[in-house]
Formats: structure tokens, sequence, C-alpha cells
């Protein structure tokens, strides 16, 4: 599972150090790398391991074949994903089409989501972590949010 939020610098090769947490995450996939993409509407980077991919591919499958809309997506998440191997260090290299994508500019975050993670600009995660926290009151009081999680069971 990818949890956590950690800072990562990327270097002037495009190269960025993975978090160790999802490295080992990974570390019993058959490829041990990480599949990235360009969010389909959002400005950062998703990934995660081959699991990730398979869920992807599982879920896309529920469409017919020639449904547009499996079409689109298998084009923007599949056709879009790439499986990016660490260096000798735990580095990564972001394609240069993918830092544009996402606009990322020297400092990274990377952000778990559970079965996949984020990889975004620090400034504009700043930011979106702001708006998240202003509307957290209103979330965290709705009822069908506190259904979801549980209500006040422990």
């Amino acid at each position: 599972m990818f949890l956590s939020t950690s800072e990562h610098t990327l270097d002037s090769k495009n190269r960025v150090s993975a978090p160790a947490a999802y490295r080992a995450e990974v570390a019993g996939d058959p490829h041990q790398g990480l599949y990235v993409f360009p969010h389909p509407t959002e400005g950062f980077l998703e990934g995660g391991g081959e699991a990730l991919i398979a869920s992807y591919k599982r879920k896309l499958a529920r469409l017919p074949v020639f449904d547009p809309r499996r079409r689109q997506l298998e084009l923007l998440i599949l056709g879009a994903a790439r499986r990016l191997d660490f260096d000798a260090t735990g580095r990564i290299t972001l394609p240069k089409d993918f830092i544009e994508r996402a606009g990322l500019n020297g400092r990274v975050v990377f952000v778990g989501r559970g079965e996949r993670f984020e990889i975004w600009d620090a400034g504009a995660f700043d930011t979106a972590l702001e708006e998240a926290r202003a509307g957290a009151r209103a979330l965290l009081e709705d009822p069908a949010v506190l259904d979801l999680l549980g209500g006040d069971e422990e």
C-alpha cells in the first residue's frame, strides 16, 4: 500500500528518488518498477505497481470492447502508462513529457493514496492541500461521508 507524503528533488536529468516505502511496496512485483502516467484530467502524475495496472485493466474490461468510454480510458491510462525502473540508488527517471504535463519543477511531492500514488509539483501540492483543509470541516460533517467512514465506530 502506498502511504504517506514526502518531498524530493527532481534533478537536471529528470531523476527523482522514489520513497523507500514505495520501492519496498513493489519489491515483490516481477518487474519491480513503478508504473506512472499523467492523470487524465488533473495536473499531477498517477502511479503504482503492477497491481494498479492490473486493477485498471480489470475495471476497464467490464465495458464492451468497442465502447468509446473504454477506448478513451484505455488510451489515457494504459496507453500513457510507462514502467519506470529504479537505478542503483532508488531513483526513477520521469519522461520529459510527463514533467511538462504535470508542471513539475525542481521539488516534487509523492502522495500515497492506498493502491496508488501521485507525484505533484511541490507548489501545486501545497495549494491543493490548503484547499482540502479548507473543505475538511464540511466534508467531515456530511452524513454520507461519515457513513462511508464508519461513523463513530472504533
